[in-house]
């Protein structure tokens, strides 16, 4: 039987690129299974009790492949919160958004409590990571993070409106920003807790009617 030809360099190079292709798929895939197991668990049980070997074993993979991949809880705990934004985000890239920045805040936060009623595990998970960010160290920073980023991107719609007139023309945009983002935690925090108490969606409308009125030129 002739033996098999030898790969030429070139095919050597594309072999070679497609093994690094599927080793990257896996890793993604597995990292990202941990992260959603990861939500589930900090959304029912806390971040306390999120462990690497927990999120592993809930994800359908060995105990030790959270450790290789992300290497302490702190670091998992990080990714998670980026995981939760990064994922919300996705989600509003793909909803339709008001041109005028007063309809554009109040798309926004129309979005988000829709959002959370879709998933509300999510939600949950991240309203977790925030409170937790009082008192966790490893927490704080990426909290931090999250919250300073939030403000900045609502300012900057608020900053544009008022420069462009569609604003009205005392408004402080970091104010403005902060009082918006405090109302829609808070909101949802309130939901969480008490759901039976909070009519979400009456409450959301009452939410876009205030921030229209409010900004209002």
């Amino acid at each position: 039987m002739a033996g098999r030809k030898p790969l030429g360099r070139d095919e050597m190079i594309l072999v070679e690129e497609t093994h690094r292709q599927t080793q990257a798929e896996r890793r993604e895939t597995a990292e990202r299974a941990i992260l959603e197991a990861a939500v589930s668990i900090v959304a029912e049980r806390g971040v306390d009790e999120l462990t690497l070997n927990a999120a592993g074993e809930a994800a359908g993979y060995s105990r030790a492949l959270p450790t290789h991949y992300f290497g302490t809880k702190g670091a998992l705990l990080q990714a998670l919160a980026d995981h939760i934004v990064a994922t919300y985000n996705e989600r509003v890239r793909s909803a339709p958004l008001g041109e005028h920045p007063v309809e554009r805040l109040c798309d926004l936060v129309a979005f988000s409590i829709d959002d959370a009623i879709r998933d509300p595990t999510s939600v949950r998970a991240y309203q977790s990571i925030i409170a937790a960010g009082l008192n966790h160290p490893e927490l704080r920073l990426v909290v931090d993070r999250m919250t300073r980023q939030s403000i900045d991107d609502l300012a900057a719609v608020v900053r544009e409106g008022r420069d462009n007139g569609q604003i009205r023309a005392d408004a402080r945009p970091d104010a403005e920003a902060s009082v918006i983002l405090a109302s829609l935690r808070g909101v949802l925090f309130q939901w969480l807790i008490i759901p039976d108490h909070v009519e979400l969606l009456r409450v959301r409308d009452s939410l876009v009617a205030s921030i229209r009125r409010s900004l209002a030129a």
